[in-house]
């Protein structure tokens, strides 16, 4: 049992192999409005010309520093 044990504390730890991933801001909300047929239309509309963007290649990484001016800037 101990020469398990002093093999398998010996042996390296494997390094599996992760995907790429990105970090993501994420908010809790308790409430939200309920969207008028004319804002979610517009809602819809937007994320359709994000989707297209971001299948013609042109998205961005995320980066915090961005992020945060942008939100404080709106």
């Amino acid at each position: 049992m101990l020469r398990y044990i002093a093999r398998m504390a010996s042996k390296p730890v494997a390094k599996h192999k992760r995907p790429n991933t990105t970090m993501v801001p994420v908010t809790t909300m308790e409430e939200i409005p309920v969207l008028s047929e004319k804002e979610a239309a517009e809602l819809t509309a937007s994320l359709k010309r994000a989707e297209s963007r971001l299948k013609s290649g042109k998205g961005i990484d995320y980066d915090s520093v961005t992020f945060k001016t942008r939100l404080l800037h709106l």
